[in-house]
């Protein structure tokens, strides 16, 4: 009888537990407006390209009919847009080089100068402005390595840090089929480690940092130092911790810092010093 009782028991402790379970209430939740997304990357010498897209949800995209490269890209950017870039009261209309890619060919980048960015996105009506600083270009004195194994690089990097509060990141990667791969979002797929450093780890003047590399693609390596703002910087940080651009742009909602008003994404000006090496 003993066994019986105890079982009995445990039913109707299992009856009370359903008993004390809510019933479900359904929720619906709306999805994150869509807004403009702003990227940037300076030209040597004079320019800049200016990337505009739009944000959307991972419900959005989920609902396509391809989850493939080439539609995400051609859901995110945005054609036909309006954007100028004004500098001195000067201002500049960029040219569509394709979809979602703009460019000027004749805006001076001066440091400390001022530039204010202004885009439209004729398909929406919506408008996003943007007040960056040009940053100095602070040059790389060398670069030197030492082979761990054959999978691993210990690299360091040396230069001179300016008068003030600076702030950097240093791209470490293996081909250099287009500068401007350095900080596109879309397409520095082959950087193999971004490092993030402030002149508040260097005693001086005269930086010097290690980085460990592993499973690099060739002999050759390059190293690009930029010298960008505070808010930039906390910016890649965060774009670092959340992984590629693909998984940042369906986050929802996309919780970047930014300079951007009434959107998402950076405007920035700056232009890296390059280093390459030849590793034997």
């Amino acid at each position: 009888m003993q066994p019986l009782t105890r079982c009995f028991g445990l039913f109707v402790l299992i009856l009370c537990a359903q008993a004390c379970v809510p019933t479900p209430i359904p929720i619906d939740l709306e999805e994150a407006e869509s807004l403009p997304v702003v990227w940037s990357q300076a030209l040597p010498g004079n320019g800049a390209i200016v990337y505009l897209a739009k944000s959307f949800t991972a419900l959005s995209y989920q609902e396509g009919d391809s989850t493939d490269t080439e539609n995400l890209l051609a859901q995110m950017l945005v054609s036909n847009g309006i954007i100028t870039i004004t500098h001195l009261n000067e201002v500049d209309t960029l040219l569509e080089l394709s979809n979602g890619v703009y460019a000027s060919l004749s805006l001076p980048i001066v440091p400390g100068d001022q530039y204010e960015l202004n885009a439209l996105d004729p398909s929406t009506g919506k408008r996003v402005s943007a007040i960056t600083k040009a940053y100095e270009v602070v040059e790389i004195d060398s670069v030197s390595y030492e082979r761990i194994d054959s999978t691993q690089t210990n690299v360091r990097v040396y230069f001179t840090d300016p008068v003030g509060s600076n702030f950097y990141a240093v791209h470490f990667y293996s081909r250099y089929n287009n500068p401007l791969e350095i900080d596109d979002p879309l397409a520095a797929n082959n950087v193999v480690e971004t490092k993030l450093v402030t002149d508040w780890e260097f005693q001086d003047s005269h930086a010097e940092f290690n980085v460990e590399l592993q499973e690099l693609d060739g002999d050759t390596l390059y190293v690009s130092l930029n010298n960008i703002s505070p808010l930039y910087f906390d910016y890649l940080g965060q774009r670092q911790r959340g992984g590629n651009i693909y998984n940042q742009l369906v986050q929802e909602p996309i919780n970047y810092v930014s300079n951007i008003e009434s959107g998402y994404g950076m405007f920035t000006l700056h232009l890296p010093s390059v280093r390459m090496i030849i590793m034997e």
